[in-house]
Formats: C-alpha cells, sequence, structure tokens
C-alpha cells in the first residue's frame, strides 16, 4: 500500500495552481473546440482527456455505456434527451496506489447550441479574464481543472485522487450512474468525492453543493361523466349536478394529498387541463405535479405511499376513475451534513485560497452528488469557479476563479488523503 505523500499547505497548493495557468487555459481551449453535446457520445472530447492522462502515471479504463442497460435501477432517470450512444466514459486509477482516499469527477457533455451566441461557441476566447466557450463553465472548466490538480499533485510527489470523467446532464444516466454503480460493485476504497461544477447559482466557489434534494414529477389523471342532456344534440343541457366534474374532484384530490402523505414535502401543481367546452362539467382533468423531498425514501417507495393514499380517497368516490403516473424527472435525495469532517476540509480550502467562507447550497436537485452519496456512501461535494451564461449563449468561466479550482482540488485531495475523512 502506498504511503501517504508530503503535506501540502495552502500556499504550496496555490503556487502549484498558478504555475499550471497556460497549461490549464490550453487544455481548456482544446476542450472546448471538441464538441460533446449533451446526447452525443462525446468519444472526441474524450480523447483530449485520454491523450493528457497518457502523461500522468494513471490506469485508465474507458467504457462505452447505454442507458438502458440501467433502466431498471432505483437511481435511473430517462436521459434527456433519449438516446442509446453507446456514451464514452473515463475513469483513471493512480498508477501504483492501492487505493486512494479521494477522488475528483466532472462531465464531459454540454448543453446544446441556442441562438444568441456572438461568437463561434466551438472557438473559446479570452476577454477581460473570461473564457468563453460553450461548455467552459459547464462543465469542461471542471474537466481542465480536475485534470491539471492531479498533474500538480503526481509531480509532487502527493498521492493522487481518482479521476471520472463522464456524461452527467440530462439525469446521469448516460455515465455517472453507470460508473457509480461499477466502482459500487467493485467497492472502490474512495472515502471522499470532490464534484467540479459549479453551483448552478454562478456564485462560483461562494457556493458548496452538499445536498441534493430528491424530486418525481407526476400526472395525476381523474376521469368523471357526464348527465344525461335534457335536450337532443346539446351535452350543454345536462345538468351539472348530475355529473362528475373530474376537475373539481382533481383538485380535492390534490389538496388530500396535500394534508395527508405529502404533508412534509414541497408540492407545485405546474400544469392543469380539463374540459372541453364551457356549459358542461369537464370529463377528465389532468394535473403535472413536481414534488421535492429531503427524505431517505427513495422516488419508487415515496409514488406508491402517494398512490395508496390516492386510492384509499378513491374509494369514497367510487365512480371516478383516479390513475397516478410519474414523469421523466425522478431522483433521490442525498446529503453530507456541513459540519462533518470532510466538509470542514473544503470548506476550510476555500476560504484560504480563495478568502471567502463558503455558504451551504442545499436547493438543487437531480444533482450527480447523489450517485456517490447513495451508491457509494461517502460524502460529496459540487465545487466550481465563477461563471455564467450556463445554458444560455456566450458561456464563460473567470479564468482567475478556474485556477483558484485548481488550487482548491489540489489542497482537499491531499488533505482528504491525509485522512481528513
Amino acid at each position: 500500500m502506498s504511503l501517504p505523500g508530503p503535506v501540502i499547505t495552502f500556499q504550496q497548493a496555490v503556487a502549484m495552481a498558478q504555475s499550471r495557468r497556460g497549461e490549464l487555459q490550453d487544455l481548456l481551449f482544446r476542450l472546448v473546440s471538441v464538441r460533446s453535446l449533451s446526447g452525443e457520445s462525446a468519444e472526441s472530447a474524450q480523447n483530449v482527456v485520454l491523450d493528457f492522462l497518457a502523461t500522468l502515471p494513471y490506469e485508465v479504463e474507458l467504457t462505452a455505456d447505454r442507458p438502458s442497460d440501467f433502466s431498471k435501477h432505483e437511481e435511473f432517470m430517462p436521459p434527456v434527451p433519449e438516446g442509446e450512444g453507446p456514451f464514452a466514459n473515463v475513469v483513471a486509477r493512480p498508477r501504483g496506489q492501492a487505493g486512494s482516499n479521494s477522488a475528483i469527477f466532472a462531465h464531459i457533455d454540454t448543453h446544446h447550441v441556442v441562438d444568441g451566441w456572438t461568437s463561434n461557441p466551438y472557438q473559446p476566447a479570452v476577454r477581460d479574464g473570461r473564457l468563453y466557450g460553450l461548455g467552459a463553465a459547464d462543465g469542461k472548466g471542471g474537466v481542465a481543472a480536475m485534470l491539471i490538480a492531479s498533474a500538480a499533485l503526481t509531480a509532487s510527489g502527493g498521492r493522487a485522487p481518482l479521476l471520472i470523467c463522464c456524461h452527467g446532464k440530462g439525469g446521469g444516466s448516460r455515465g455517472s450512474l453507470p460508473v457509480f454503480e461499477r466502482l459500487r460493485q467493485r467497492q472502490e476504497p474512495i472515502h471522499a468525492i470532490a464534484y467540479a461544477h459549479p453551483a448552478e447559482t454562478g456564485k462560483g466557489l461562494s457556493h458548496v453543493k452538499h445536498v441534493v434534494r430528491g424530486v418525481v414529477d407526476l400526472t395525476l389523471t381523474v376521469t368523471g361523466w357526464l348527465g344525461e342532456p335534457r335536450e337532443i344534440g346539446l351535452p350543454d343541457s345536462a345538468p351539472w349536478s348530475e355529473s362528475g366534474d373530474a376537475l373539481q374532484t382533481c383538485l380535492q384530490a390534490i389538496e388530500h394529498l396535500r394534508g395527508t402523505v405529502l404533508k412534509n414535502y414541497e408540492l407545485n401543481v405546474g400544469r392543469l387541463h380539463a374540459g372541453e367546452r364551457v356549459g358542461t362539467v369537464p370529463l377528465e382533468a389532468q394535473a403535472q405535479l413536481r414534488l421535492l423531498f429531503d427524505d431517505a425514501v427513495s422516488w419508487p417507495v415515496l409514488v406508491r405511499h402517494i398512490d395508496a393514499e390516492l386510492q384509499a380517497f378513491a374509494q369514497l368516490r367510487a365512480a371516478f376513475a383516479f390513475s397516478l403516473e410519474p414523469g421523466a424527472m425522478r431522483s433521490n435525495f442525498g446529503s453530507v451534513a456541513w459540519d462533518a469532517p470532510p466538509s470542514r476540509t473544503v470548506r476550510d480550502a476555500i476560504e484560504q485560497i480563495a478568502g471567502v467562507a463558503p455558504r451551504s447550497y442545499t436547493n438543487h436537485y437531480n444533482g450527480d452528488i447523489r450517485f456517490p452519496l447513495r451508491l457509494l456512501g461517502i460524502p460529496a461535494f459540487g465545487i466550481g469557479s465563477l461563471g455564467g451564461n450556463f445554458y444560455g449563449p456566450n458561456e464563460w468561466v473567470d479564468v482567475d476563479d478556474l485556477v483558484r479550482l485548481v488550487a482548491v482540488l489540489i489542497l482537499t485531495t491531499s488533505r482528504w488523503n491525509e485522512g481528513e475523512v
């Protein structure tokens, strides 16, 4: 088994990152220049990663994963956009080490190109300290920072982290789920992991994700009936009192669920569709709901509890038909305590290097830190550099802050490897 490497101070971590600023920027330029849209294989972009890893003491595993192979998994979410790939994912293990306490992961796939770009999204450019290009912040900046931090650590003689470069957008079933499920099966000896990805708030290192909320979308459908029309050819003439109003009953069902099985959860009624024409009661009503949850119950179990309560409600309204179907958005809750030792390591590293005491960010859902949290049972944290225009034109990342992210990753993983987990 490898012995711990030399202790790295925060001043040394900063110097190590600063010395590789040019290399960091050049690597990010190469990554951004290669297309790897969400839903595509990303093989060409992963080749840039593989070429860089070939210069480091790592054993590399390249896999081609299909989401449908994991469709029965409790953590599966149908990828958006749909597609079977296969999708290229990379796991790199430090050569000559029996196991690393720490790991870093980042995602290689990017948002699609939207209207409004004032430059070519695949031709990165630096203006006023910002590097512009598709994926510069989300999440190729994290990929570049992860690789440069590992290069700096190995050059210093320190213990290197395990590295993961995978597909993470659109639910994680193209890359994060396959990779972390394999790590679970292999009982990979990782004790803590950093997700090199900025909080979606755009606040950079000042926000740390250590919680991922559970979420599930539901479609509630209620079917009623129309009374006998009093006049030939005029459905409007059916007495409302003799009809089964699906809309009213649907709203009653939602309020019943709010007051019973969902009383401790956040529920949003995002869309409601009912009725065909004014003058008649709605024969069918359909409500699209989003539920956010912060407990250990998995979304399939939660849906079963909701459906059981709905059926109890339906027994009192036997003439109506009810159905409840989960939607495409569905993922589970996971968290690590803000004051746990590995959390303190991350927070202290950010405060020492960036000069800001980071704040807890707990509002994100469907986040990829849920996979190591739930499948490996290890602390996981989302940290990233200042960036902007996520999901829009002219996406950018702050180059100075990206250098600071490299230093934070160096300091955090080296301290985790010293036993601060």
